[in-house]
């Protein structure tokens, strides 16, 4: 889909470094940027590097590098330059402004990436991986997108899709010579198996890797005063939650991201469970109760020089329903109450002193623990990151079923292609195949500009 205007956008993170990096893109890119150079080349010979003076009206902007990249061997597939200038917010904009006043515009968030998209240099799920790849917070993720990126989505879906065309193209035979043609329906059965059992591994493994690429939700929960704005600080290595020795301090969700092992969690503090007139700490506390029905894996801290009353139990009641771990807080000041022992005699417990940090390691191996199948649903060729492509595919294999149930029934073949058709679409929404310029707006805008 061939684009008229010419786009430029600073590619690189703005601020101090050694060089930044301009992009250009469209049909008259090179002929915008070659006249604002000192020496003008006509005819740039595509991908070798030029060494110019950009040249505005007040004199020279900066000393560049450029480089030319013809269509449609190129990141967006139309003519693009990319501009090597020295970093810095001041230059970059010098030259940036030069390039928009000599006739192209400052480009949209994420318009490069959804050009590619358009003109078929990038499918949707691989236009997707771009920015969570710049996004990752964990190494294992970045693979996983990485895996997207070079077409692991694509392929799952392109071999689904050929194997539903294969049953429609006998499908249709059937209906347009009726007398002639009739299906093999323990062929189609076979086919129709085999892709919804390949659907169903994807799907089933989506439940985690979503949330995975998303962020674990790792919620801290307890009474008042038992220390979780200070394990929250200690796990962040920050002062991040105030931490007073007063009942209902922190009265709001707080939300960190943070990386354990290799792996990225979205990390919790959350008001103190208990009973109170204050309306504001009443709020928050039902914002933790929340929270915990959100949550992926909970931290369920237990003061000893409390001991256990009723509202650990309480609480306990709450999140034993979730993956949780117990954690008795305090050691370096308490030892620890035989009643305490016996309530968890049968539950995962680590003992901490959030204070001095002793015991953190073993925590951090017991979340690592629970959220080992988060972190595997992130390894192998086909990995859904985003809830879009999670819903897309639950959707088409709802109809490969709704397929199944009719072709078992006896239902006239007609029947049986229309959930195959639709099954289809879902598919090819993934990829892209049909989409609307509201899901394209919608996934872009979230793109930075200069992608």
């Amino acid at each position: 889909m061939k684009q008229t205007d010419v786009i430029a956008a600073i590619a690189s993170p703005v601020g101090s470094g050694a060089i930044s990096v301009i992009r250009i893109s469209g049909e008259e890119s090179w002929k915008i940027v070659n006249s604002t150079l000192n020496k003008k080349i006509t005819s740039p010979t595509p991908r070798q590097i030029y060494k110019r003076l950009i040249v505005d009206n007040n004199g020279v902007a900066d000393e560049v590098l450029l480089v030319f990249y013809k269509s449609p061997r190129s990141y967006t597939g139309e003519d693009m330059v990319e501009i090597f200038c020295h970093g810095g917010y001041v230059v970059t904009n010098m030259v940036l402004n030069t390039i928009l006043n000599a006739g192209a515009r400052q480009a949209e968030p994420g318009e490069f990436t959804k050009r590619a998209f358009l003109n078929g240099k990038l499918d949707l799920s691989e236009a997707e991986a771009v920015r969570e790849l710049i996004e990752a917070k964990a190494e294992n993720e970045a693979r996983a997108y990485l895996k997207n990126l070079l077409g692991g989505i694509r392929k799952f879906v392109e071999s689904l899709r050929q194997n539903l065309m294969e049953i429609m193209a006998e499908i249709e035979v059937e209906l347009d010579y009726p007398d002639d043609f009739e299906m093999d329906k323990e062929r189609i059965e076979k086919k129709l198996v085999m892709v919804k059992d390949d659907m169903e591994e994807i799907v089933k493994k989506a439940e985690y890797s979503v949330r995975a690429s998303q962020g674990i939700r790792l919620v801290i929960v307890g009474k008042p005063n038992v220390g979780k704005s200070t394990l929250f600080n200690r796990l962040l290595k920050e002062d991040r939650a105030i931490v007073t020795s007063i009942p209902g301090t922190t009265r709001d969700v707080i939300s960190e991201d943070i990386n354990i092992m290799g792996q990225y969690y979205k990390l919790l503090d959350t008001a103190g469970l208990r009973s109170s007139e204050d309306h504001v700490e009443k709020i928050g506390v039902e914002r933790t109760r929340k929270e915990i029905n959100r949550g992926d894996i909970i931290l369920f801290v237990v003061d000893p020089t409390q001991g256990i009353d009723e509202q650990d139990l309480e609480i306990y009641s709450i999140v034993r329903e979730k993956p949780h771990i117990i954690i008795i807080n305090k050691v370096d000041i308490s030892n620890i109450p035989q009643e305490i022992c016996n309530t968890f005699s049968e539950e995962k417990i680590v003992k901490i002193s959030a204070i001095t940090g002793e015991g953190l390691e073993n925590l951090e191996n017991a979340i690592n623990d629970l959220a080992k199948v988060y972190v595997e649903s992130l390894s192998g060729n086909v990995i859904l990151t985003t809830q879009r492509q999670k819903e897309l595919l639950e959707s088409s294999l709802y109809h490969i079923k709704e397929a199944m149930k009719s072709l078992y029934n006896g239902f006239p073949s007609d029947i049986i292609s229309i959930d195959i058709r639709k099954a289809i679409e879902k598919l090819d929404a993934i990829t892209g195949r049909n989409f609307t310029d509201d899901l394209l707006d919608t996934i872009f805008s979230n793109f930075c500009v200069g992608k």
